[in-house]
């Protein structure tokens, strides 16, 4: 079994961050998470520790592999710039 750690010099931010990769490592199909262990640290931070289990593929599904995108919702996307028009060489000096 692998083990995770999450750590944060603010006690609150490593526990919240800690329930969010919890939250969506237990959506995946692909693990199994133990529980979180939260561990204060000498400078007034936290260590949280999780265990994550891979589930082995079956032989019934072919061994496909899955991808698993989370998007936040917590922060506007990022502006795309979009590219300059596309200018032909000769048009210049014409």
């Amino acid at each position: 079994m692998s083990s995770l750690r999450i750590m944060d010099s603010d006690p609150g931010k490593a526990r919240r961050t800690a329930a969010a990769v919890q939250r969506a490592l237990e959506a995946s199909g692909e693990v199994v998470v133990g529980n979180a262990s939260v561990v204060p640290n000498r400078r007034d931070g936290a260590r949280v520790f999780m265990e994550v289990l891979l589930l082995e593929a079956s032989a019934a599904s072919g061994g496909d592999d899955q991808e698993l995108t989370v998007e936040r919702t917590d922060r506007p996307r990022p502006r795309t710039r979009r590219a300059l028009p596309r200018g032909g060489r000769g048009e210049a000096g014409a």
